[in-house]
């Protein structure tokens, strides 16, 4: 563990190594009370240990043990605060401090979501309760129990199909879903700022050919070719780059008024443009182009962000119509 845990931990407490698992809590209760708590705590199947008011370990279940990867008999004396992660560790030495004045009130903090450092230096994370145990039991001194539930798996569950729900799973770019609702977002702040809000949309030019030309998985790779084209192109990270539909994709470029876009609009042609197929069994002389409709929000020149893709959209079927592989900006 780090000097500065340790030193976080010093301002509470000098650790006291106890030899007996739950010392504190066999001096309180009878020796029957004390076996039955013991092994109620050690047959339940979260993560359950018991502190004392200066976060020392006073015993520890098996569960919990396993979860901070120690033994039980190893983690008596040592401090919970020594296992959590930064500012977990802050929040919790602050609670248990002040908590150092309060007599005679239940009290309770948590869940909260922490990041627990094991003994071999992984991080889990989990979410930790403290509850204040009754006098009955605690009598020589404070006492308090401590719920500890691993939560790593369900998090990397969540974060997976956060990921699925709000991305194209063929692309990788931004969904329909996404795209709308972060346009929101950006027509909101360019209205508050009153900075300029550009949107690009970009169709694949005669995309069904390619298609019946060499089959729909040639063509899936080419849409792929494409959004990374795209992805590389737009110029920060606060842009947002969709798949819009189909062979459609957007390009949101917040702070950025027609000149910009044309830029990047006109970098997108030159870079689809330049592409060939020869890594997915093309000939070498398969080309693709595309269209791009560019509308611009700046002085309130349009009431919705719907009615901007609208602009866009209008732009981009007279690019369509005027040839095609062109670049129009709605005036």
């Amino acid at each position: 563990m780090s000097n500065q845990t340790n030193n976080n931990s010093q301002l509470l407490a000098t650790h006291v190594q106890t030899e007996q698992v739950g010392s504190s809590l066999s001096t309180s209760l009878s020796h029957l009370q004390f076996g039955s708590l013991i092994e109620l705590f050690n047959g339940t199947a979260e993560g359950m240990f018991v502190i004392d008011q200066h976060g020392n370990f006073e015993f520890v279940n098996p569960v919990a043990a396993q979860l901070l990867g120690d033994s039980q008999q190893a983690l008596i004396g040592k401090s919970i605060l020594d296992f959590l992660y930064n500012t977990d560790r802050d929040k919790y030495m602050y609670t248990l401090l002040n908590w150092l004045e309060i007599k005679d009130t239940h009290l309770n903090f948590g869940p909260n979501e922490v990041k627990i450092t094991k003994s071999d230096d992984s991080i889990i994370e989990a979410d930790l309760s403290i509850s204040s145990m009754p006098n009955s039991i605690a009598s020589a001194q404070k006492l308090y129990l401590c719920i500890l539930h691993d939560i790593s798996s369900h998090k990397a569950m969540y974060n997976k199909l956060k990921i699925q729900a709000s991305t194209d799973h063929l692309t990788g770019l931004a969904n329909r879903l996404t795209l709308d609702e972060s346009l929101e977002k950006y027509w909101a702040d360019s209205i508050q700022s009153k900075q300029a809000l550009s949107c690009i949309l970009i169709d694949v030019d005669h995309f069904k050919k390619f298609n019946d030309t060499y089959g729909h998985i040639k063509g899936d790779k080419c849409l792929q070719k494409i959004a990374k084209v795209i992805l590389d192109c737009i110029p920060s990270r606060d842009c947002l780059a969709a798949r819009y539909g189909g062979e459609e994709f957007a390009v949101i470029l917040p702070r950025c008024n027609r000149e910009s876009a044309n830029v990047v609009a006109k970098h997108i042609q030159q870079q689809i443009n330049a592409m060939t197929f020869t890594d997915i069994g093309l000939p070498p002389g398969v080309k693709i182009s595309v269209s791009q409709g560019i509308a611009c929000e700046n002085n309130n020149q349009y009431r919705t962000y719907e009615a901007l893709i609208c602009a866009a959209d209008t732009a981009l079927y007279r690019a369509k119509s005027d040839g095609r592989n062109k670049i129009i900006v709605r005036a």
